[in-house]
């Protein structure tokens, strides 16, 4: 076994403890907590997507934007982001509301259908970027939820 040379040590300990420092950030929930339908025209509608967003970290983060894909019984619906930053405290809750376009074009009848009924699974996935309190440096992190909808009109 090879013996670590005593200035390495405490290189070898910072090392480490910045690594478990970055290591240390959870990603933010987030759950769909419902859609309202907002326009609807003949080549698509328009849907308020509103989401709560919960930060399971002690420390308060900035979530700077986050992408998503939005699926609704399996089939996708499409891309959406939010591009408006937001505050989140420690162990803290925001909802958002981010504004998510759909043609119906290329929706399959079966979503279609969910639509006319108002109601169905959602299914949301993408990325949070997010700066830590006292930090500049913007880090990705990803999130996968689904919940039982109803939309409202």
């Amino acid at each position: 076994m090879r013996k670590l040379k005593p200035a390495l040590v405490p290189f070898g300990v910072a090392v480490v403890a910045l690594g478990a420092a970055c290591a240390a950030l959870k990603a933010p929930t987030l759950a769909v907590d419902s859609l309202k339908v907002r326009d609807m025209g003949i080549t698509g509608v328009s849907l308020d997507v509103t989401f709560r967003v919960r930060n399971p970290n002690p420390e308060p983060i900035t979530v700077e934007r986050f992408e998503y894909e939005l699926s609704l019984n399996g089939d996708k619906l499409g891309r959406g982001y939010e591009p408006t930053g937001f505050e989140l405290a420690g162990f803290g809750e925001e909802k958002v509301t981010s504004r998510f376009d759909v043609s119906l074009l290329n929706l399959p009848g079966a979503v279609k259908r969910v639509v006319d009924r108002r109601d169905g699974r959602a299914r949301v996935k993408g990325h949070f970027y997010v700066t830590e309190e006292g930090s500049t440096k913007l880090r990705r992190l990803g999130f996968d939820a689904d919940a039982d909808l109803t939309f409202d009109r």
